[in-house]
C-alpha cells in the first residue's frame, strides 16, 4: 500500500514535467505560426497516459483505504482536470486542422486544476520531495 501511495505521488512531477513541456511546445508553435505537428501528438498523449496512469493508482490507494475527508476536494479538482485534458486533446487530434491552441487550453487548464487539487490536500506542486 506503501509503494502506491509514494507513486501516486512521485507521478506528479512526471505529470508537471510533461504538462509544462507541452506548454512550451504549444507556446513555441503558436509563436511561430508552425502547425501542429506529431511530437505535440506524442508528448499530449504521454501527458494523457501519465494523467490515466495518476488516476488509476489513486483510485487503488483509496480502494486500499488511505482515504480521508480532506481527499474529496482534491479528487473534486481531479477529475475536472483529466476530463478537461483528455477532451481537448482528443478534439485536436480528431480535428481536420489540428493547432496548438486546443492542448494549451486543456494542458495549461488541468495544471491548474492539479495544483488546486494539490493545494487541497496539502502539499504544493512545487514540494521538495515526492514522498
Amino acid at each position: 500500500m506503501s509503494f502506491l501511495y509514494q507513486a501516486h505521488s512521485g507521478l506528479r512531477y512526471v505529470v508537471l514535467l510533461v504538462g509544462l513541456t507541452l506548454i512550451a511546445m504549444c507556446f513555441a508553435g503558436l509563436m511561430q505560426k508552425q502547425p501542429f505537428t506529431r511530437p505535440g501528438r506524442v508528448v499530449g498523449s504521454i501527458f494523457a497516459g501519465c494523467l490515466h496512469l495518476q488516476v488509476l493508482i489513486g483510485v487503488a490507494v483509496a480502494a486500499m483505504g488511505l482515504w480521508q475527508k480532506r481527499d474529496i476536494g482534491h479528487v473534486a479538482m481531479m477529475v475536472p482536470a483529466v476530463v478537461l485534458a483528455q477532451v481537448m486533446l482528443s478534439k485536436n487530434r480528431r480535428s481536420a486542422s489540428p493547432n496548438w491552441v486546443r492542448p494549451l487550453i486543456g494542458v495549461g487548464g488541468a495544471l491548474v486544476l492539479i495544483s488546486a487539487g494539490l493545494f487541497a490536500i496539502g502539499r504544493m506542486p512545487w514540494g521538495s520531495t515526492a514522498f
